[in-house]
């Protein structure tokens, strides 16, 4: 088993996720990343942005919108994501083997509708939306009208989008653009008719590929990491790893049994473990730290990994330095005044604050504004 150490590991990291190897364009950069998390639409802006020198806010709306080369759906862990719309039929594949969600005795308590009505919703989605774009309201009543079922209506009404997700993953549904400022939906295989439907590779092959990609980007990694990215068990991740074991090779992380793939092995050895990665401001639900979980180990200090992941899942913006974090920080926009504040978990050096001063004006750039740090 060849031997990496995490030092190497992590400044490969951050040249793959675009954090110092800067993305050429915006689908490029959601393409690398395996989607850009949308949960928090500013979210999705700002981690393109701090990686792709030439975004403009509001790039991501034409995208979606306009040009239709992104596309905005649930995805990993049933989290919105934006993906780049050609890789939608591989995503769809690989989605397909993951058996979510889970309808058993107490999700059907808890929403109120038995599996068999799920499916049925799923299947009179995938029947009312070709080539329609519907608001939440007006897609409940097409379900409410093939539907009977007292429950339902507050079970779609829901904010988290429970009812949709299924569709979402069989291809059925994804975002629309906004209408007097509510959320429409669409079909995917209707709003994106540029995109290769009939060139969809079978399930096997799209998750050999996704398993791929997430080695290659975020790893390497073990099954649980895999497991908590991808949104499944462990023990599904387990024989997942086993099946598609040709794609990858063994990798020994300081001790740690992980998972790579050859070519990001060649890589990794290549690597000097002791680089000077430098200082960053990455926003929140930054992939960095999103994944892979094990990782965090070795990127949050002890005693500090809650200002970090709070609750319901909310990933904080931080202050990461040599792949590191070192802090949190926040930003307020008032007029036409930009304060960054940065809460360092302990004395960072007169270097460290000056080198945040220069990452801080990126988001100057996009807001317009001068930035001006704060140090907590």
């Amino acid at each position: 088993m060849e031997k990496v150490t995490w030092g190497q590991v992590l400044a490969r990291r951050l040249r793959r996720l675009h954090v110092t190897d800067p993305s050429a364009d915006l689908v490029g950069t959601a393409g690398r990343l395996v989607g850009l998390h949308a949960q928090v639409a500013s979210s999705a802006e700002l981690i393109a942005a701090v990686r792709t020198p030439g975004y403009a806010l509001g790039d991501a709306p034409t995208a979606l919108w306009t040009d239709r080369t992104l596309v905005k759906t649930w995805g990993m862990r049933g989290t919105l994501h934006l993906f780049p719309a050609r890789e939608l039929p591989l995503l769809v594949a690989a989605w397909a083997q993951r058996q979510w969600p889970n309808t058993n005795a107490a999700w059907v308590r808890y929403h109120g509708v038995t599996g068999d009505e799920l499916r049925r919703i799923t299947e009179v989605i995938g029947e009312v939306l070709p080539h329609r774009v519907l608001t939440r309201e007006e897609l409940l009543a097409e379900i409410a009208a093939r539907v009977k079922s007292e429950n339902i209506a507050a079970a779609v009404k829901s904010g988290w989008g429970q009812m949709f997700k299924p569709a979402a993953a069989g291809g059925l549904l994804c975002s629309g653009p906004e209408r007097d400022r509510s959320v429409t939906f669409t079909s995917p295989r209707t709003w994106l008719p540029d995109v290769a439907w009939d060139e969809q590779p079978d399930e096997h092959t799209a998750m050999a590929t996704v398993i791929e990609r997430f080695l290659d980007v975020y790893g390497p990694a073990t099954h649980a990491d895999f497991s908590r990215w991808w949104g499944t068990d462990a023990a599904k991740a387990r024989r997942l790893f086993a099946e598609h074991a040709a794609v990858m090779t063994p990798t020994d992380v300081d001790g740690v049994a992980c998972w790579s793939t050859p070519a990001a092995l060649a890589e990794l050895t290549g690597t000097d473990a002791g680089a000077d990665t430098g200082v960053h401001l990455l926003p929140g639900f930054d992939p960095y730290i999103v994944a892979p979980v094990g990782h965090r180990a070795h990127t949050v200090p002890d005693g500090f990994l809650d200002r970090v992941s709070r609750t319901a899942g909310w990933i904080s913006p931080v202050l990461l330095v040599d792949g590191v974090v070192c802090g949190v920080w926040s930003h307020e926009l008032k007029n036409g005044a930009l304060t960054v504040t940065v809460e360092p978990f302990a004395t960072v050096s007169a270097a460290t604050k000056k080198a945040a001063t220069v990452a801080a004006h990126r988001y100057g750039e996009l807001f317009d504004a001068e930035p001006r740090l704060a140090w907590g």
